[in-house]
């Protein structure tokens, strides 16, 4: 999108269709959304806390909003976001998140993987289980769906992947999404895939791990690497060294199975090794993948690979430790899918900003203290405009 054709997320927000029939609405869906998404922003963690935060900055908020009924109670929120076309609410995210991706990223990791929200139960339902997308380079989610068990994944993967532009992309999941279907969907949008082989894929796993055993193990690593089959990383932090090596089988002939996934062109092992260095002790683990790719290097496969992990690390995590979504009792309805979408927007809207220099919780506190920097933060990331008559 040019600039001119970027629309604020508060303008998109109004195009999310109402559920509510009746000339007795007091409170437009788009002002209530707007409400929660500012107060999760600004440190509210519940109902009440939107309902509160809202009351106290009740002057400003009427610089965005008419606010003619004045602030919606604690239980006309949760009312409104338990009901809410959760869809259309998806659909709003995805197209702004998209609108927002500038960057044209030489190697676009794109890291699917499912998150629970633990307490989000009810006598309804189970707790919901979120499949996000996740654009590693640039720390932005492009889209997510919601599912009732986590054994639905395999169907939801592929409905998220057809929401999303993900050509030229190298997609990563976890074990749960190696399966074919997967695979034919991320080649059919023109991405490459890296998929984990474990237990649940039993044949394929014992195949590649026999051959790996007795063909490319054993095999000396400065042959290997000659041929760019071979690579290692090292790492220090945290109390341990980690040694990260990258055996690459760039042949996939003698694999029985190859046949059954879309494209594959290749396989390959990453041995951990880690020490803890407090006690010495050391530990050894090896994981194995497939690849679609067709210029793979071991070096790149490990750099792609290690993409991965920043959807655990910088979005599931911060969800739970800076947002505190696990110890969230939301129940009615799927509120709690709604609420999990506005939080990942103000996470990416406290990342994006670099007036200051802090943690993402700090950043989140200053916007508690401070409605003007909430104003800068959400001004500067589009979700609003920075002067609304």
């Amino acid at each position: 999108m040019t600039k001119a054709e970027t629309k604020t997320f508060l303008e998109l927000l109004a195009e999310v269709p109402e559920h509510r029939r009746g000339n007795a609405i007091k409170y437009s869906l788009r002002d209530v959304l707007f409400l929660a998404t500012f107060a999760i922003l600004c440190g509210a963690e519940t109902y009440t806390g939107m309902e509160t935060f809202s009351n106290l900055h009740i002057k400003e908020l009427r610089e965005y909003l008419e606010l003619p009924h004045g602030i919606p109670s604690h239980d006309v929120f949760g009312d409104i976001l338990s009901r809410v076309n959760i869809e259309a609410v998806n659909e709003c995210f995805k197209v702004f998140t998209e609108s927002i991706r500038t960057q044209n990223l030489k190697e676009a990791v794109i890291a699917l993987d499912g998150k629970t929200i633990r307490r989000s139960q009810s006598t309804e339902h189970k707790a919901f289980h979120i499949e996000t997308a996740y654009l590693s380079d640039m720390q932005i989610v492009l889209g997510q769906t919601a599912i009732d068990e986590k054994s639905n994944e395999i169907t939801a993967i592929p409905k998220l992947l057809k929401m999303l532009t993900i050509q030229n992309s190298t997609v990563t999941i976890d074990a749960m999404g190696t399966h074919d279907s997967i695979a034919r969907e991320v080649r059919k949008s023109g991405a490459e895939y890296i998929l984990p082989v474990k237990e649940n894929q039993p044949s394929l796993l014992e195949d590649i791990r026999i051959y790996a055993e007795n063909e490319v193990l054993c095999e000396k690593t400065s042959n290997l690497q000659a041929n760019q089959r071979y690579a290692v990383q090292h790492d220090k932090g945290h109390g341990r060294i980690e040694t990260r090596e990258c055996y690459l089988f760039d042949r996939v002939d003698w694999l029985n199975e190859r046949h059954n996934w879309t494209d594959m062109n290749g396989v390959a092992v990453l041995r951990s090794t880690r020490t803890i260095l407090n006690t010495g002790e050391t530990s050894c683990v090896d994981r194995f993948f497939i690849y679609s790719h067709s210029d793979m290097t071991a070096e790149r496969f490990l750099r792609l690979q290690r993409k991965h992990w920043a959807i655990e690390n910088n979005l599931h995590w911060c969800l739970d430790c800076c947002f505190h979504e696990d110890d969230m009792h939301v129940r009615l309805g799927h509120a709690a899918v709604v609420i999990n979408a506005l939080r990942k927007l103000c996470m990416q809207m406290l990342k994006a900003d670099t007036s200051v220099k802090d943690s993402l919780a700090g950043k989140r506190q200053r916007c508690a203290w401070s409605f003007d920097y909430a104003l800068s933060v959400a001004s500067n990331f589009a979700f609003l405009d920075a002067h609304v008559s």
